[in-house]
């Protein structure tokens, strides 16, 4: 029985959110309650698919689509604003995603309470672009060259639409 409510608990799916949408750290997660969950609590949640894991990067979390689930107001905006992000920082977001261990997190990333669900969209689809491109390379300096090559490429089409 408590298999079956768990599966559907899991299987629940969220309405759409009116507004916009943030992936967030647990730490600011936990900034829309009075007194933060505790850590066996909203592990519980995210088990039961009530608090919903961004699933490219461990740690990060849907925000407004989790606090619908539990029954919660959306957050029109975050208690500090986002960051726009430049295309480099999209990039070496998206070759983290592809490889973590030779595209080590970009320092803004580790800093930054959430990022914005477009700038994740975006990376994940790059991500999508390159992955089977970088991992077909053999060493690290190729797949550290492929990026350089990614992000000069990246540079002249913003050169090109500024002229």
């Amino acid at each position: 029985m408590a298999d079956g409510l768990c599966m559907a608990s899991r299987q629940k799916k969220a309405s759409r959110i009116d507004g916009p949408e943030y992936i967030v750290s647990r730490e600011a997660f936990d900034r829309y309650f009075e007194r933060p969950l505790p850590s066996s609590t909203f592990y519980d949640l995210v088990e039961k698919g009530e608090i919903i894991a961004w699933p490219h990067m461990r740690g990060r979390y849907y925000l407004n689509a989790s606090l619908q689930r539990l029954g919660l107001p959306t957050a029109s905006e975050l208690p500090k604003a986002v960051m726009a992000r430049s295309m480099e920082d999209i990039c070496r977001l998206a070759f983290t995603l592809i490889d973590p261990v030779v595209f080590p997190a970009p320092p803004w990333l580790l800093s930054a309470d959430a990022i914005n669900t477009v700038v994740a969209d975006h990376a994940t689809r790059i991500a999508k672009q390159y992955g089977e491109s970088v991992t077909s390379l053999n060493t690290i300096e190729e797949k550290l060259a492929y990026l350089g090559g990614v992000l000069d490429a990246q540079f002249m089409l913003e050169a090109d639409e500024r002229v």
